[in-house]
């Protein structure tokens, strides 16, 4: 049994899917809205969004069979503090991960792409439809879509089966393997 669990991390909506072998067990969209100015409540909002990922992996974990897979941070974002809040969530979410020995990647928004589009400039759209059209499984929000396709990711680290997927399927997971 591998468990693998995607999570597409946000301000405003964190999709989260959990992957067992090749079922989608659980698909869950965090929201979250600003609830203040101050510092505490920034925080509060992030450890809340962190707690809530965390309930879900806890919920599904399994020693040495799991693997969480975080997409990576979009640097080209252009508000300063909005950035700053997605790598305090981010590396929040890491440190409780370490701390609790499950095992976690961190996976570029282009690599992503490629595995799942074969190309890391994708749209949303392109992701939505490459998702159903290879997995039979639609989607109505790209942050749950993306959080599926990062547990896709995951599952296909974890089951070294690198000889049923495509050629750009294979660079990811040859870049990603290090990660392990």
């Amino acid at each position: 049994m591998i468990i693998s669990i995607g999570a597409d991390l946000s301000l405003v909506a964190s999709g989260v899917t959990v992957l067992l072998d090749n079922t989608l067990v659980e698909k869950k969209l965090i929201k979250s809205k600003p609830t203040g100015d101050s510092i505490i409540k920034e925080l509060e909002r992030l450890l809340t969004i962190v707690n809530q990922v965390m309930d879900i992996v806890d919920k599904h974990k399994v020693k040495n069979k799991t693997v969480v897979c975080i997409e990576g941070m979009a640097f080209m974002a252009r508000n300063t503090r909005a950035l700053c809040q997605l790598a305090a969530l981010n590396y929040l979410l890491r440190s409780l991960l370490y701390t609790n020995n499950i095992q976690f990647i961190i996976i570029a928004p282009t690599s992503l792409k490629k595995f799942i589009c074969g190309k890391g400039n994708s749209k949303k759209d392109e992701m939505l439809l490459e998702v159903y059209k290879r997995y039979g499984i639609s989607f109505s929000d790209d942050n749950l879509c993306d959080a599926f396709g990062l547990a896709q990711i995951g599952l296909a680290l974890l089951n070294g089966n690198e000889k049923t997927l495509n050629n750009k399927q294979e660079e990811v997971i040859g870049l990603l393997k290090k990660q392990l």
